[in-house]
């Protein structure tokens, strides 16, 4: 690719990325953002030493939201955060397209494909808007780097170093990077090349080392251990629920920012033999071709993410982006055709994707915005109900506040929170009082 068009397209592509998720940029901090961002002092007001002891395992992330405070101040703006984390992603895109470039150097059209389609892809916007997303957007952009260092043709001591410093970057940005020696050994095995061993076991040592403290290390589980699926229920589930969210990278239709899928313990049997024939069939040809690297580079870190209790779009972003990759390596040779039809259908969807992005970035207007449409495809889930029930009463909608606290009562008849801001509304309407006087008995829930 010449310099011209790799920079014209790098501006491009800025451009979409700004077009697409413009009307999310001014949404307030929310949900998983309150509890890592704005309530925490150690990341907002704290040292910096005291903002990587937070979560050492992801101090890259959080060394960032750091500086974002120190150079914005206690005042720093939720539009700050989302302009880096759109940044991190437009740069995500340009490592594919030199990713691409090294994969394939005769595919003229692969690399533009590719990063158009990473770029335009409404199934990122979640990882981009919900800002603590950053943790997945820096493992894929580091992890990504580490295999372009690693597939350069000049075996230099720089592209050594850029390797191990980019599989660091990405260990200290999510636990995920702990796959990547395999994703080496995978590339190796693609291009015919003679295994690097010694960097090979290096790495390997490296994530082992980081695993072991990673397990000692105090974990606090969002669920108490009573809440928890049986460790085979999960498994199964995941079997399947990672073909859902390769389905949901191609066809980004049913997007939610949060709900939860059943186990279904009879589909999860047959995705698992289906899995396992997948995995017999790459091991026995053994030969040359996309089957070893759609299947292994693909499932391999989504099988460490849990998915199968809360399918979050944001925890498929390093997935996503390969299946991007691989599925552009497929089209690519259509388009040498020169078939305008090929052309003409291209663009059409390319154009559909940025209109879906730009429709879906207005979900992300406001807290009532995003959880309203997560009540509407979770309609029996109490977090979503009641999370919109708050965001209504934060904006003295009484009314449709209590009947929304009536409908989580109803998903969770004994929980406290619900009954304490139904208390809350009732003596507001009860009284009468004042605006002023209503919204601050209201908000001292907040």
């Amino acid at each position: 690719m010449k310099k011209p068009f790799y920079c014209g397209l790098a501006f491009l592509g800025l451009l979409i990325i700004f077009l697409i998720d413009y009307p999310a940029l001014n949404c307030p901090f929310i949900y998983d953002d309150l509890a890592v961002i704005v309530f925490n002092p150690e990341i907002h007001s704290g040292s910096l030493a005291q903002a990587l002891y937070f979560n050492p395992f992801r101090s890259v992330a959080y060394f960032s939201f750091w500086l974002q405070f120190q150079i914005g101040g206690i005042l720093a703006q939720p539009i700050g955060f989302r302009i880096m984390n759109l940044i991190l992603h437009w740069l995500t895109g340009l490592v594919l397209i030199r990713l691409a470039m090294l994969l394939k150097p005769g595919e003229a059209y692969l690399p533009a494909l590719c990063a158009i389609f990473f770029w335009t892809n409404p199934i990122f916007l979640e990882a981009i808007n919900l800002i603590v997303g950053r943790t997945e957007i820096l493992l894929t952009l580091f992890y990504m780097m580490a295999l372009y260092f690693h597939l350069k043709q000049t075996r230099s001591w720089l592209s050594m170093l850029g390797f191990f410093i980019s599989y660091l970057l990405a260990l200290f940005s999510k636990e995920t990077a702990i796959t990547l020696p395999v994703a080496v050994l995978l590339l190796s095995f693609y291009q015919r090349e003679s295994v690097p061993w010694g960097k090979l076991l290096l790495a390997t040592i490296i994530g082992l080392v980081y695993f072991i403290f990673r397990i000692n290390w105090t974990i606090i589980l969002a669920k108490s251990a009573g809440e928890l699926s049986p460790w085979l229920d999960y498994f199964l589930a995941q079997n399947w629920i990672i073909w859902l969210a390769s389905l949901k990278t191609i066809f980004p239709l049913q997007l939610n920012f949060d709900y939860q899928l059943g186990n279904y313990f009879l589909l999860g049997i047959l995705f698992l033999l289906i899995n396992l024939a997948l995995i017999f069939l790459v091991l026995y040809r053994n030969k040359r071709g996309w089957l070893g690297l759609i299947y292994l580079l693909l499932y391999l870190p989504l099988m460490l993410v849990p998915l199968a209790d809360l399918l979050r779009e944001s925890r498929l972003y390093l997935s996503s982006a390969w299946l991007i990759l691989i599925l552009s390596l497929l089209l690519a040779p259509l388009l040498r055709q020169r078939r305008k039809i090929i052309w003409f259908k291209l663009f059409l969807i390319i154009i559909g994707f940025i209109l879906l992005g730009h429709f879906r970035a207005r979900v992300y207007e406001s807290g009532e915005t995003l959880w309203r449409d997560a009540v509407k495809k979770s309609p029996h889930k109490f977090r979503p109900v009641f999370n919109y029930a708050n965001a209504l009463r934060r904006k003295l909608e009484l009314d449709k506040a209590q009947r929304a606290y009536l409908w989580a009562k109803q998903i969770e008849p004994e929980n406290l929170e619900v009954e304490r801001n139904l208390y809350l509304i009732e003596q507001a309407q009860k009284f009468s009082q004042s605006p002023e006087t209503i919204k601050e008995l209201i908000q001292e829930n907040q």
